[in-house]
């Protein structure tokens, strides 16, 4: 597997050093320094050394894309979990010993941490969609903004993170094995409070109450800190579970899951995971739910059916100061957010939304006002995106895994393989024929000191944009768009189809296939880096093979734009 990712970057490889060659550049000027501004202890080491070498970040994403295709779930989240240089130990343990263990190190994880942390968070993250009223206001904002980074800077690292993970990584082996879980029950029902149905087993221990429903159809008003269920079409209202933890395990039927804020496997201080084996699911809640991660870590796996997600804010797959994972392995599915959602990573997070298979529907809803750049388009921050809290806090890794199935992206600003300040954003789409629809910061767009990345492996492909994407770095950043196949089309208004602009590296490179580039504007577009500040921008669109139609050049020509531009179709 990794010879074959190995040989596959290295025949775009040699075309690209070639093209960079016409305009006296290799490979080797494709970097960044690492020391623009201190680093701190929320910074992945990775992020340094991906701007370093930010052509390495094709090998570091197809990495773990291919650990989410190949490895058991409990050795996907150690891979995560190895990013934060941590070590925490993987350990293998008893049912009941393994869930006590778990409950104290989450408590010795989190008691020196200040209660209004988590609140300091959502203050920073939580946006209102209306607009701000006045300057006055606007100034307000500021100074509270200014405040809430301090104290989260200041406390975030008082959580014990590796033992934090450790619970995780014991807690995901034993619901992975939950089919062997000592648990003794027989047919005969008992009436639980906060359940409506078939109960077959009820134990409270220390660490909290195990469960075990019967295959009918069951309403669980109330949570548990051990939940089975062996069928039937199910309701839950999920809770929140702060500073412990939570295994919900269903094994057939079509079923509801319903939360507000902090729920529907959010990890909040703790550790939440939900598994789903079959059924057309549905997934509702509100802000920070459906597989996240807030100073904790949060799993959603759902093994079969056409499912529905349907959140808000820092949802589906998303992580700040932890890791949330939304994997999904089979089905048509549609996932409907409104901001940092689809794959998030926010200081300190991984958050990943892995889908296996089907026909899917990513989704983001026009919600929050970019009222900085304008009035009529709204803020994404999600798909495959990072962000952090310039200019004080990094950001994480937020990625988008796709295997298969003709897939339809749509966000607005900031989305679909992007990022904002030394993060790491991408979507890795390996098989169909997909539509990504944005505006502008978007499919393969790194935006100050930070790396956005958009890799389509196979299919007819669409891509349309405004500006400042794909394949598009913008003041100190890289901007990739690698399309390995197919026939396919981009348009863009400017600033677009290998860019580079402020002294950020810009390259879409398109491997084979008929292919149209199509732009309003030309002389920003399709090859083109502007110089600034003393030195200059790199901005490439390589096309190596088919019969392609552009704005700019033609079959087997070469162009160059601004200082350091090129765009070349080789055959």
């Amino acid at each position: 597997m990794f010879v074959l990712i190995f040989l596959v970057s290295q025949s775009w490889s040699i075309y690209l050093d070639s093209t960079l060659s016409f305009i006296g550049l290799s490979q080797r000027d494709i970097t960044f320094r690492t020391d623009y501004t201190q680093s701190e202890p929320y910074r992945f080491s990775i992020i340094d050394s991906l701007l370093h070498k930010p052509l390495h970040s094709i090998r570091f994403a197809n990495s773990i894309d291919s650990a989410f295709w190949n490895l058991a779930d409990v050795d996907i989240l150690q891979r995560l979990i190895n990013i934060y240089k941590l070590a925490p130990r993987k350990e293998q343990l008893h049912f009941k010993y393994g869930l006590q263990r778990s409950n104290e190190l989450i408590r010795e994880a989190v008691s020196g941490v200040p209660q209004e942390l988590d609140t300091v968070f959502e203050n920073l993250t939580l946006f209102s969609p209306q607009p701000t009223v006045s300057i006055e206001e606007e100034k307000e904002s500021e100074i509270q903004y200014d405040s809430l980074v301090t104290f989260l800077k200041d406390n975030g690292t008082k959580v014990d993170y590796s033992k934090l993970f450790t619970a995780s990584l014991i807690l995901l082996w034993i619901a992975q094995t939950h089919t062997e879980w000592p648990l003794n029950y027989n047919n005969e029902t008992m009436d639980i409070d906060g359940v409506e149905g078939e109960i077959l087993y009820y134990e409270k221990c220390d660490f909290g109450e195990i469960i075990i429903g019967g295959e009918g159809n069951n309403i669980y008003k109330k949570d548990f800190s051990i939940m089975l269920d062996l069928g039937g079409d199910d309701v839950y209202y999920c809770n929140r579970h702060r500073g412990n933890f939570q295994i919900l395990i269903d094994r057939a039927g079509n079923d509801i899951y319903r939360g507000e804020n902090y729920s529907i496997a959010c990890g909040n201080f703790g550790v939440s995971i939900i598994i789903d084996e079959a059924g057309d699911d549905r997934y509702e809640a509100k802000n920070y739910a459906i597989g996240c991660g807030i100073f904790g870590v949060g799993v959603l796996i759902d093994k079969g059916g056409n499912d529905t997600y349907d959140g808000d804010t820092f949802t589906q797959g998303a992580g700040g100061f932890g890791i949330g994972i939304l994997k999904d392995e089979a089905g048509q599915d549609t996932y409907e957010g409104a901001l940092h959602a689809q794959g998030f990573a926010s200081t300190y997070g991984i958050g990943i939304l892995a889908d296996r298979g089907g026909n899917d529907r990513y989704i983001i809803i026009e919600k929050y006002i970019d009222e900085i750049r304008y009035l009529d388009h709204y803020l994404s921050l999600s798909q495959g995106f990072s962000i952090g809290f310039r200019p004080d806090l990094s950001a994480g890794i937020g990625m988008i895994l796709d295997r298969n199935g003709n897939d339809y992206y749509l966000g607005d600003i900031f989305a679909q393989g992007s990022s904002y300040w030394y993060g790491f954003g991408a979507i890795i789409d390996s098989k169909g024929n997909d539509n990504y629809i944005a505006h502008q910061y978007v499919q393969g767009a790194g935006t100050h000191i930070t790396i956005g990345l958009l890799i389509d492996k196979q299919g007819d492909d669409n891509y349309v944009a405004k500006g400042v994407s794909q394949g598009c770095g913008h003041d100190l950043a890289f901007g990739f768009l690698l399309d390995c196949s197919g026939d396919d089309s981009y348009v863009a208004f400017d600033l677009s189809q290998g860019a580079g602009n402020a002294n950020g590296i810009g390259v879409l490179l398109d491997e084979s296939g008929s292919d149209s580039y199509s732009v309003k504007r030309d002389h920003n577009t399709q090859g083109y880096g502007d110089f600034r500040r003393e030195y200059g921008s790199i901005g490439v669109l390589i096309d190596i093979k088919g019969e392609d139609v552009y704005h700019t050049g033609t079959n087997e020509s070469l162009w160059l734009k601004g200082a350091y531009g090129i765009g070349i179709d080789w055959e």
